[in-house]
């Protein structure tokens, strides 16, 4: 049954079946600057990411079909040491475009949204890159200055953008189809880059700006309207604010198709459960066609419309797919068919050796290996370097200040740990020479350092939501996952400066998303700073990223938390700085705290990286027995909690020298 487009025109025209044309729009989302087939923190080739492979599929595509639109959902110029060195000063500058922006204009795309990300290296930089771009970068809710209504703030991008385009059909006929486009992006980014955008940048709330931007479309004489809308499947009813707003989004009338991302998965996919709302097999939220690009160019989205134009147009039907650049697994590596497009190629090789030579410089050394296989079970050395600068940092900053003689804290998370990256998707640092890769491997994101004010009850609710990754294990039971695949590495904050227990097998206080679930449910037991029980109102100050001291990821009592210090700087910087000024690092797992002792014959598994087998050793230290390789290439290992951490503090000099 065909469908006049927009959902909300009041004359609906009956189509005759006559006069189908086929429109394909194609879409990529989440790039994270990977151009090329390269891991620069491994230092070596990433068959499943990259832009160059994702233009050959692109090519192939437009091919099929001879009305195609090719766009962008957000979130393209930051994620990878490319995209860093592009960010340094002077680079742009220089006169070179964005290696990002240029590959993009020679892939040819039709039109783009920001994302948050794109925020992550200043507005001053963002407009410079922007500068180059053959193509409009749109964003409806991100603003220099709020309207009395959204149609009527000072934007930082253009809203919306109407491209016409002259279809032709099999039969030879043609018509001119009005499209319109809008771009969005999830408003918490004015908390999350709220270094960068403090009196420069304010958000509106994704539906309430869109609302009004699709009826300005809809008077412009938009025929369909694409929402490009950097923001993933989440709740379906609508909440102000909401970061993941894809369902209220496309419950929008007037909106047609929808483009979302955000959360790095594929759609149509196994991924998002089947509900009144989503279905993961056709493609389609509230009915309407949706497609999600997973990220670093892992897939190409790709809509087809079937459109019929009979005194008006109205959709007869669609298809959605997210192709992969990578079809199956040989080992542990991804096997591809998918080529490099050699423009893209071309374009990027100065950009590409210009960052080997970045990231290879050496900056120190190291006593011994640092890697995240066992990061969530456990605490390692990669972390402890982490903590080590921080606290550093931390010492430096607040002596003197407010609060000079406050226990000093300090709350970091693996980022590279298997879930979507895949087996592959690990931190693993050898012992000896230490080069800036090695510290993009260990740190991936572009956060700033904070110190923060927080009491006992708050450090409490912290380690309690970070313990909401494990499943609730059942005592007396083997071989259950122990880890949800759904919760995000970089939520599982470790803490240093104090020991405490993680017991599974308890009830979580919190949520995926942060929410309460109940106030009295404890995971974490014996909280101890110094060997002394850590109460409510005892106060700490702490160093933790910029992402994490807005709230991000629904952390709980952010708001509470009194900010004392912040540096200019990034994070990498601060464990830069911390390494150069040292002739050996000795990062150790200082056991500040691990899984609490369960009830015997209880146990779960998880799942690693097979470069976990090259630390056979610390697996039977923490209980780990390897069982076998699951179908995507993880190790998968038996574990039960036998080692149960020390009640007390970790030595001091684990910790940056720092007195706590």
């Amino acid at each position: 049954m065909e469908q006049p487009l927009g959902f909300s025109n009041t004359q609906r025209i009956a189509a005759t079946g006559k006069g189908r044309f086929r429109l394909r729009i194609l879409a990529t989302s989440d790039l994270h600057a990977h151009i090329l087939p390269y891991d620069y923190a491994a230092d070596r080739p990433l068959p499943n990411a990259g832009l160059a492979r994702t233009a050959s599929l692109i090519s192939a595509a437009r091919a099929e079909v001879p009305n195609c639109l090719l766009v962008d959902n957000g979130d393209f110029l930051e994620g990878s040491p490319l995209g860093e060195l592009a960010s340094l000063d002077g680079y742009l500058a220089a006169g070179h475009v964005h290696p990002v922006i240029a590959a993009m204009n020679a892939v040819g795309y039709d039109a783009a949204t920001l994302g948050n990300h794109e925020f992550s290296y200043g507005v001053s930089f963002l407009e410079r890159a922007l500068s180059a771009a053959n193509f409009p970068v749109l964003c409806a809710n991100a603003l220099r200055k709020r309207g009395t209504r959204p149609t009527q703030d000072h934007l930082f991008q253009p809203a919306t953008h109407l491209l016409k385009r002259r279809l032709r059909n099999d039969a030879g006929q043609v018509a001119d189809l009005r499209i319109g486009l809008i771009g969005l992006l999830p408003p918490q980014v004015a908390i999350w880059e709220k270094r960068n955008l403090q009196g420069r940048i304010v958000t509106r709330d994704i539906v309430e700006a869109a609302t009004d931007w699709v009826a300005s479309l809809k008077s412009a004489g938009a025929d369909l309207i694409i929402a490009l809308c950097h923001s993933g499947i989440g709740d379906s009813a609508h909440v102000p604010y909401m970061e993941n707003a894809a369902i209220p989004l496309a419950r929008l009338p007037g909106i047609d198709v929808l483009i979302a991302g955000h959360v790095h998965i594929a759609f149509p996919g196994p991924d998002m459960p089947q509900t009144v709302d989503i279905d993961p097999i056709r493609g389609s939220l509230c009915g309407k066609p949706v497609v999600m690009a997973g990220y670093r160019g892992s897939h190409l989205g790709v809509i087809d419309l079937d459109l019929a134009n009979d005194g008006g147009w109205n959709l007869a039907g669609f298809t959605c797919e997210a192709r992969a650049i990578s079809g199956h697994r040989t080992g542990h590596t991804m096997a591809t068919a998918i080529t490099t497009d050699p423009t893209v190629e071309q374009t990027a090789a100065p950009h590409h050796a210009a960052t080997l030579a970045f990231i290879r410089r050496p900056i120190g050394q190291s006593d011994r290996a640092m890697h995240s296989y066992f990061a969530r079970i456990a605490d390692c050395a990669a972390l402890d370097l982490i903590h080590q600068a921080q606290l550093d940092w931390l010492g430096r900053a607040t002596d003197g200040g407010t609060y000079p003689d406050l226990p000093r804290l300090s709350a970091a998370s693996p980022f590279k740990c298997g879930g979507r990256g895949g087996p592959d998707y690990f931190t693993d640092i050898p012992v000896g020479q230490i080069a800036l890769r090695h510290l993009c491997d260990l740190y991936v994101f572009p956060n700033s350092i904070r110190a923060l004010v927080i009491t006992g009850q708050m450090l409490a609710d912290w380690l309690e939501r970070s313990a909401a990754q494990f499943h609730r294990l059942l005592p007396g039971t083997c071989d259950q996952p122990l880890i949800d695949p759904d919760a995000p590495s970089y939520n599982f904050d470790s803490i240093a400066g104090v020991s405490y227990q993680i017991d599974p097998t308890q009830p979580p206080r919190f949520d995926q998303r942060g929410r309460l679930l109940d106030p009295l449910a404890q995971r974490v037991r014996n909280l101890r700073h110094r060997g002394q029980p850590v109460t409510a109102d005892m106060l700490f100050t702490i160093a933790t990223n910029s992402f994490r001291a807005a709230g991000g990821s629904g952390f709980p009592n952010m708001a509470g938390a009194q900010l004392v210090a912040e540096a200019p700087t990034l994070t990498r910087d601060i464990l830069r700085s911390y390494v150069e000024s040292r002739p050996l690092i000795q990062p150790r797992a200082n056991r500040g705290w691990g899984m609490a002792p369960l009830p015997p014959g209880t146990g779960g598994w998880i799942d690693t990286g097979p470069g976990a087998l090259a630390h056979i050793d610390e697996m039977g230290t923490l209980g780990l027995t390897p069982v076998g390789t699951t179908s995507e290439g993880f190790l998968r290992c038996r574990w039960l909690a036998q080692t149960p951490v020390a009640d007390g503090p970790p030595p001091l000099q684990c910790l940056g020298q720092v007195a706590i």
